[in-house]
């Protein structure tokens, strides 16, 4: 019994604010009780009819209340769950107020109203099991009021009427107040279980995830973490919940992490998200390179922002990349890696999410799935833009003319900042600042990338120990190569490193000339750099104070329309219809289990039938036993043992009219071109189930 009124009384309290305590509840009540008991005697004592016949039991009845309230006082914080004090205190109220209205003439007293006040102040803090029991317990007192006012010899009002209205009174109004607290309390455990499935989701999740908020002084603070993070950082929940958001990054990033999680709270809800590259550090001090996109999401009553992190320290390959693009100056290789783990991950998670939302029936619920979809796939755009950064101009076709506005240009310049942090020395910050007014110019997003890239990487070399690279992307009006109405182009890097001596100022700029060749100097990225912009009728220039500041200063007119060709489209491509395939026996081939799960869940929950290998040597063992026992191959590109086009060699060897699907995140590699000499289709990853239909179909359709 005692067990059940803790439960179902006290911890089953939907009505309580959610800001409250159980503690502070109690202690607010009882200090509401002590203060209405000494407003109520103190008036009993001047206006009671009956005061001086009920002086001696009233006075200690109410000493006795007091002294219970005093008590509780003392104890509630040690002992909150009291199933006794549950039970009497409700009993010693309604005692009281009973008693108050025999000393205040009877029925027709108006402390009769305390008796509400007890009911729904029960109600409105414990929920609606105490509303029940108080109410009774008010029913209860009343009618033996009644009966004691009835048999006294002093002269009390007994009206049977009354007493039958205020006993109906006390039923009815209880009554629809407790079927409007049991509509809340359906309400409020709905939304309870879906923000319970939402962080499930994400706490379960292979994807490291915080949410934040800001604080009263407008910081963005850590409100939650799921596992992956606590994995990634080495820290648990209670050394991240409530600090700065800049706890889990260099110091030397503070400022850029904090700029990056308020933009994101400024953004429209679902409207778009916001990334950035930045330099983390776990709990051991070993820094990591993440990749962060956080969105604005609405929770309860106000804005929190939800940051999703990819960690590419690991990529062997990005600081080769990296100088591949410094030197051979394209973009496409560097991102390669990173984007194949990138897809991979966005692959789990949008699966999980559709089959989530699938399984739901709940709108709030579906509409938080359908957030996280909706993100994934702006991730999906984000790497897919990534790769084309750029891409090497091998066949020497000559330039095209084309007109890049500057707002498309903003987005990839603050990607490219981002990775190019990520390569820099902890010792080393680097503040950027974009204007979101730039001039169109006629140049490429890619070739904006190499100059950038290049005075970075410059800059760097250039500090020997702690220092400082500012960069400043901004329109100059008063530049001579602006027009009116519109300023020109303006890209400064600046760095507070040892600068450049006097003399050498006229040679940095010559190919193969390098003041760093005893440190992997090449001398090809300044020259790059000015090939480009003159290339494009721009000027650079170059100011240095030794110990202070030296200055790169690229300036780009802005596109004119009677002076450069027509500018090129990007062709368009209207969608395709979605078609629904039959069921099919599907053999499914991927390296990894949580892909291959989800994957096979997503084919399962479309009507297929599903048998899963783990790498193409184990899959041509399965399809070589029964090749009639399959009607459709999907499988993975690059595996263990057997990749899949290696796979897709020998199926065709003697199976030449089977629909084979392949999925992949490499779908820029070159070894990909020869799929169309095996009749096969490609589906990039992250996949979706419509995705998933139309490949199936798009394989059919190629054997046919």
């Amino acid at each position: 019994m005692r067990q059940y009124i803790i439960e179902h009384w006290l911890l089953n309290n939907s009505g309580r604010p959610a800001d409250k305590s159980l503690s502070e509840t109690q202690v607010e009540q009882s200090w509401a009780r002590l203060g209405f008991a000494t407003l109520a005697l103190l008036f009993l004592s001047l206006h009671g009819a009956n005061f001086e016949y009920y002086r001696t039991p009233f006075l200690i009845t109410s000493g006795l209340y007091f002294l219970a309230n005093i008590i509780s006082l003392f104890t509630i914080r040690k002992n909150p769950l009291s199933a006794l004090r549950t039970i009497s205190m409700p009993v010693l109220d309604v005692t009281v107020v009973s008693f108050g209205m025999l000393v205040d003439g009877g029925g027709n007293s108006g402390i009769y109203f305390a008796y509400l006040l007890i009911i729904f102040g029960n109600g409105f803090r414990f929920g609606n099991s105490m509303l029940l029991y108080t109410q009774v317990m008010s029913m209860i007192g009343l009618t033996i009021m009644a009966a004691v006012a009835a048999l006294s010899a002093a002269p009390i009002i007994y009206d049977p009427s009354l007493l039958y209205w205020q006993l109906i009174t006390l039923l009815l109004l209880p009554a629809y107040v407790y079927m409007i607290g049991k509509r809340t309390e359906k309400a409020i455990k709905a939304q309870t279980e879906a923000e319970e499935a939402s962080f499930n989701l994400l706490d379960q999740g292979p994807v490291p995830v915080f949410t934040f908020e800001l604080d009263q002084n407008g910081k963005p603070m850590i409100v939650y973490t799921n596992k992956a993070i606590h994995e990634l950082f080495q820290m648990d929940h209670a050394m991240l919940a409530g600090e700065g958001v800049d706890r889990l990054i260099l110091p030397e990033d503070s400022s850029e992490m904090f700029d990056f999680c308020a933009r994101t709270l400024d953004l429209q809800l679902k409207d778009e998200n916001n990334t950035i590259y930045i330099r983390g550090i776990n709990r051991a001090g070993t820094p990591l390179k993440l990749t962060c996109t956080a969105i604005p999401v609405r929770w309860r009553t106000h804005r929190i922002g939800v940051c999703f992190i990819v960690d590419i320290t690991q990529r062997e390959t990005l600081q080769e990349q990296l100088e591949a693009v410094h030197k051979e100056g394209y973009m496409s290789t560097l991102v390669a890696g990173v984007v194949h783990d990138f897809r991979n991950v966005l692959n789990n998670m949008i699966g999980y999410a559709e089959l989530l939302r699938m399984e739901s029936d709940k709108e709030d619920v579906c509409e938080q799935l359908d957030a996280i979809i909706a993100a994934g796939d702006r991730g999906s755009e984000l790497i897919t833009r990534l790769l084309k950064l750029g891409k090497n101009n091998k066949n020497n076709i000559p330039l095209q003319i084309v007109r890049t506005s500057g707002e498309s240009m903003i987005k990839p310049l603050e990607n490219i900042t981002g990775l190019a942090r990520l390569q820099l020395p902890a010792r080393i910050q680097m503040h950027c600042r974009i204007d979101h007014e730039l001039p169109d110019v006629a140049i490429t997003v890619i070739e904006l990338e190499q100059m950038l890239l290049n005075l970075i990487n410059n800059a760097m070399q250039s500090i020997q120990s702690a220092g400082l690279i500012q960069v400043t992307i901004s329109s100059d009006h008063n530049h001579h190569l602006a027009i009116a109405g519109m300023g020109a182009l303006s890209i400064r890097v600046s760095d507070d490193g040892p600068g450049i001596a006097p003399e050498n100022i006229d040679l940095i700029f010559k190919p193969f000339w390098t003041s760093r060749s005893n440190h992997g100097g090449s001398g090809l990225g300044l020259a790059m750099v000015q090939r480009i912009v003159k290339r494009h009728h721009g000027t650079i220039n170059v100011a240095s104070v030794p110990y202070e500041e030296t200055t790169f200063t690229i300036v780009l007119p802005p596109f004119r329309e009677h002076t450069h060709a027509a500018t090129i489209a990007a062709p368009t491509q209207a969608p395709a219809s979605i078609e629904v395939p039959p069921p099919m026996r599907i053999l499914l081939i991927d390296d990894a289990a949580e892909i291959l799960r989800v994957h096979q869940a997503m084919l399962m929950r479309l009507g297929h039938t599903v048998e899963t290998a783990e790498n193409g040597l184990q899959a041509l063992e399965t399809f070589s036993k029964d090749m009639a026992a399959f009607d459709l191959i999907i499988t993975d590109f690059h595996m263990p043992v057997m990749d899949g086009l290696a796979l897709t060699e020998e199926i065709r060897a003697v199976n030449s009219h089977i629909p084979i699907l392949m999925v992949t995140a490499y779908g820029e590699d070159q070894r990909l071109q020869q799929s169309s000499h095996h009749h096969i289709a490609l589906l990039g990853k992250p996949v979706t189930m419509d995705k998933f239909n139309q490949g199936i179909i798009e394989a059919i359709r190629i054997v046919e």
